[in-house]
């Protein structure tokens, strides 16, 4: 990949325009524009042009969505949101200090991503920016608690445990069937980031977050073709992005995405034992 003037004003752009719409937001955006340039793909469209400068560039979550973390990070130093609500738009603080942070991280953010995609690193490239440049963020900026002792009493309910497995185990087992008939790492990814916006309603906004099983069982299914270590290791990245939400996302500070931490990890694991 390239890193040049123009990918990296485009990047800035992107990075500001993260922190306009929110980092949340920006990640759904991601789902629906993979969604389409998949569709286009299968008509037999040249996606070379919206491959390199649109899902892998300007909508992707490691420019975008990270730069959402420092900008709202900065933001709550002055204004009226907490450091970890990635969830919401920075366009109500009119600060060009914002703009400046969510930019200089969409630079930095495609940047890392460039790096680890020509490196060819053993891990999943995003959730590489994603998780470095969140760890930065985290240092530079107020947190309030390094570790949420509060979260053992939630995650000490069987129930929950139960209810966050069989939703791995069936969010798995479906992304590997259709990983299988398409050949398409990402369907159940971009799938999840586009689901996400069930969250923005009332009614619906206890839908559960996915796209860590569904990319995490798309790798595994990928390198083995065995739907049943697809589950597994669906089910591995939901106990990592519980554990690492609860204790070390939560209330600690500015947002360390558990997704991208779990998708990171269970990367490293496939690239080695597959």
């Amino acid at each position: 990949m390239l890193v040049n003037l123009t990918t990296l004003l485009l990047a800035a752009g992107a990075g500001m325009l993260g922190t306009l719409t929110g980092g949340m937001e920006a990640f759904i955006i991601y789902g629906f524009v993979t969604i389409v340039q998949t569709v286009l793909a299968a008509t037999g469209h040249d996606m070379t042009f919206y491959n390199q400068y649109l899902s892998n560039l300007v909508f992707l979550p490691a420019v975008m969505f990270s730069a959402s973390v420092p900008a709202t990070g900065y933001a709550a130093r002055k204004y009226d949101i907490h450091e970890w609500e990635i969830d919401r738009s920075l366009a109500f603080t009119h600060d060009p200090f914002v703009l400046l942070v969510g930019a200089f991280t969409g630079m930095a953010g495609y940047s890392l991503f460039a790096f680890a995609v020509n490196m060819n690193l053993p891990v999943d490239t995003g959730a590489f920016s994603v998780v470095i440049v969140a760890v930065i963020s985290r240092l530079i900026f107020h947190r309030p608690q390094a570790i949420n002792k509060d979260a053992s009493r939630v995650l000490r309910d069987g129930k929950k445990w139960l209810w966050e497995m069989m939703v791995a185990a069936g969010c798995s087992a479906l992304t590997a069937f259709f990983v299988g008939m398409t050949g398409i790492v990402t369907v159940g990814f971009m799938f999840s980031a586009a689901l996400l916006i069930l969250q923005l309603f009332q009614r619906t906004q206890f839908f559960p977050t996915t796209h860590q099983i569904t990319m995490v069982a798309g790798l595994a299914m990928a390198a083995t073709g065995n739907i049943v270590i697809a589950m597994l290791f669906g089910m591995l990245a939901q106990i990592i992005f519980t554990l690492f939400g609860g204790y070390l996302n939560m209330g600690c500070g500015t947002h360390i995405d558990p997704p991208a931490v779990a998708i990171g990890i269970c990367s490293i694991l496939i690239s080695f034992i597959f």
